[in-house]
């Protein structure tokens, strides 16, 4: 990237693996910016408590990330977090560097939402499996207290709650009444069977929900504000997504049957260029979009209703492809049929500036085929 774009003042925003230190320190050390999260390694599970605990207590503010929301509704919250700066030091071709980093503590309210509705389910489906444990089920035998409690333990780690739900086997009898039956007096029995009193440890949950969602973000950026982090890191291009079309439709890099480098290097080569068509279709579809303030429909097969403001290529391709042209050659003439094109394809001819009556020339101006078909 340095060979091709020079050194100085260029920002390079990445995933957690750009965040290994020595990656860090080699774009600091060319005068350069990073973003990119810290992982677990860069900064431990106990580190971030430490640091959100003021925040908890009031001590520290948190900046807030807005969006303007929905006509008439006011602007909506995205993220809200708060700073603190770290020197570090590094050794980059055998000569020491030194830098200041800030590190960004922020709270996305979507991914705090996500991680507590996965929490709750988790709660309840352990709850109801706990629950299930002493239910009598025909062929299976009662379980008693140890190995009831060996299940319970199991359905725990199993639904990674532990700490969460407090269970407890309560062993309990009861009294059943049986009629006289061939020469047998009537009499009564006593039978023992168990309960287990499940009880969600409310703290606890409280104090891991209030440490979801959030995310810590290093830069040498030193003016960046908070809210040029959260959209900066969002509004990253991810290469993966366009590499991961070569492993698929419509482009499969592999697996590749050749044995000539040439041509494997030509194949490449040619899907290359086939990518940067389908990311193009893509981004001018998307862009148009945006800048209409609009919105794509009838572009999912089986949902016509189905609304989308960021269709992919392999969607929009999808779309074009009932199109069809019939040509039928009688006596010396070409008559070429195109099949009519529904409301959507005319709408995607717009949103790529191409002319509506694209088809009908291509229709028009068929080749002639040659006169002797027979030849090769």
């Amino acid at each position: 990237m340095r060979q091709s774009l020079g050194v100085g003042g260029r920002t390079y925003v990445g995933d957690c693996k750009m965040a290994a230190l020595t990656t860090r320190a080699f774009v600091a050390a060319g005068n350069d910016f990073y973003l990119c999260p810290l992982s677990l390694t860069q900064i431990n599970r106990a580190e971030r408590h430490e640091l959100l605990l003021p925040v908890w207590g009031g001590i520290v503010p948190l900046e807030q990330v807005r969006r303007p929301g929905p006509e008439g509704q006011g602007d909506e919250l995205v993220a809200e977090g708060f700073c603190v700066d770290v020197e570090l030091t590094a050794v980059v071709g055998e000569k020491g560097v030194h830098w200041m980093e800030r590190r960004w503590l922020v709270r996305s309210v979507a991914y705090a939402t996500a991680q507590q509705q996965a929490l709750e389910r988790r709660l309840a489906t352990a709850e109801a499996a706990l629950r299930e444990l002493v239910t009598r089920k025909q062929g299976k035998k009662p379980l008693f207290h140890a190995d009831l409690m060996g299940a319970a333990e199991g359905v725990v780690k199993r639904e990674g709650v532990e700490g969460w739900l407090s269970y407890q086997a309560l062993a309990l009898m009861r009294t059943i009444k049986k009629r006289a039956y061939r020469g047998r007096a009537a009499r009564e029995e006593t039978e023992v069977f168990f309960q287990i009193d499940v009880r969600r440890e409310e703290g606890t949950i409280q104090e891991k929900q209030r440490e979801m969602g959030w995310q810590v973000y290093g830069t040498n950026g030193l003016g960046m504000s908070v809210a040029q982090v959260v959209w900066a890191y969002r509004g990253q291009y991810r290469i993966e997504n366009d590499w991961s079309r070569l492993k698929g439709r419509p482009l499969g890099l592999t697996p590749v049957y050749l044995q000539d480098e040439g041509r494997m290097q030509g194949l490449v080569y040619l899907l290359s260029v086939a990518l940067r068509v389908l990311t193009l279709v893509e981004w001018q579809a998307r862009e148009r979009l945006r800048l209409e303030g609009t919105t794509l429909q009838g572009v999912y097969a089986g949902q016509p209703s189905r609304k989308t403001v960021r269709p992919s290529a392999e969607l929009l391709l999808a779309v074009m492809k009932t199109i069809s042209i019939s040509v039928i050659f009688v006596n010396g003439q070409i008559h070429a049929l195109l099949s009519p094109l529904t409301n959507v394809q005319k709408r995607l001819l717009q949103l790529w500036d191409l002319p509506p009556d694209l088809y009908e020339k291509v229709a028009c101006e068929f080749p002639k085929p040659p006169s002797n078909t027979s030849e090769p």
